[in-house]
C-alpha cells in the first residue's frame, strides 16, 4: 500500500489568494459585480412596473364597483405590465462594436 504524503495546511495560502482576487476587483471599497442584464432590460423593467403599478391604482375605489375601468381596462393594462416585464427579461440587447 502507498502511504499518501503529509498534507500542509493551505489555511494561509487560499486565505491570501482569496483577499488578492477580493482586492483586485475592489474599486474604492465597493466590489463591483457584472449587472445580469444590460441598462435597456432595466428600462423596459420599470416601464413595465409603471404598467402593473398604474392598473392597480385603476382597480382602486369603493363605488361603482362593476365600472368598465375596474373589470376591464385596468387587468387589460396590468397584463400589459405583465406582458413588458417578460420581454424585458427575454430580450438581448444588440452586442456593442
Amino acid at each position: 500500500m502507498k502511504k499518501s504524503p503529509p498534507s500542509t495546511p493551505k489555511a494561509s495560502s487560499s486565505t491570501a489568494s482569496s483577499t488578492s482576487a477580493a482586492s483586485k476587483t475592489k474599486s474604492s471599497g465597493v466590489l463591483k459585480f457584472p449587472l445580469l442584464f444590460g441598462r435597456s432590460n432595466y428600462l423596459w423593467m420599470l416601464i413595465g412596473l409603471a404598467f402593473i403599478v398604474v392598473g392597480n391604482v385603476m382597480m382602486i375605489g369603493k363605488e361603482d364597483i362593476y365600472s368598465f375601468t375596474k373589470i376591464t381596462l385596468a387587468p387589460i393594462v396590468i397584463m400589459a405590465g405583465f406582458l413588458v416585464e417578460i420581454y424585458a427579461i427575454m430580450h438581448r440587447p444588440a452586442a456593442r462594436p
